[in-house]
């Protein structure tokens, strides 16, 4: 199976990266970035490309992909409503647009978000915005996904970019293994979302939303049930 990853060098895109690199039936990791990045893997090739509304040119290092994981992402705070949605939306449709014409049967998974709102109608922006952009993905997909993971917590040592998050992470981290007995709908980590995402490139599933249960269910699923 050959892999496409968006956004390795961020959180969620990292767990799709080691997590894609660590199975036995993924042969082949292309990730995609504005920089460059260690490759030393024999499995990892990484493109660096600039113009993220527009993928044409990297078309033939796509060409043969079985599933694309996007891990591309900002958050809204602080940011304008144009800018947000360029990165969350037109990024993302864009690489589908060329992905699907090169293999309409891709299994393409969205990283959402809990609490993001299917019907575009809701009053939070990045709700909406996330909506419409998991709304287009499912259907130029008919094995499109999104994620919708709750609180995130860093697997494979990576750290998040974001102070605020990093704090967060450093304060809950002790009390993780209660929460997650207490509270599985809310805590997952990137780890399992690289997992869930694999269990749907190798089995699919009949629903295209997946919340966090989802998530942990798919993580934990047999490599062949």
């Amino acid at each position: 199976m050959k892999v496409v990853v968006f956004g390795p060098s961020g959180l969620i895109g990292d767990g799709f990266l080691q997590e894609s690199l660590r199975a036995e039936d993924v042969t082949d990791v292309i990730t995609i970035g504005r920089t460059p990045q260690d490759t030393a893997h024999p499995k990892h090739r990484h493109i660096v490309h600039d113009d993220f509304l527009d993928f044409t040119a990297i078309a033939e290092h796509l060409a043969g992909a079985d599933a694309c994981f996007w891990g591309l992402g900002v958050s809204s705070a602080g940011m304008n409503a144009q800018d947000y949605e360029r990165i969350t939306y037109d990024y993302t449709t864009a690489a589908a647009r060329t992905l699907a014409t090169i293999n309409p049967d891709l299994t393409f998974v969205y990283l959402s978000g809990a609490g993001t709102d299917s019907t575009e109608q809701r009053r939070s922006r990045w709700a909406r915005v996330k909506g419409r952009t998991e709304n287009a993905i499912i259907t130029t997909f008919p094995h499109g996904y999104a994620l919708r993971p709750a609180f995130v917590l860093p697997a494979h040592k990576k750290r998040s970019k974001t102070p605020a998050y990093r704090w967060g992470t450093t304060a809950i981290t002790p009390l993780a293994p209660l929460l997650r007995r207490l509270s599985p709908a809310v805590m997952t980590d990137t780890a399992q979302i690289g997992q869930a995402a694999l269990q749907l490139a190798r089995h699919g599933h009949p629903r295209h939303v997946l919340e966090n249960r989802d998530i942990i269910a798919l993580a934990t699923t047999p490599l062949n049930p």
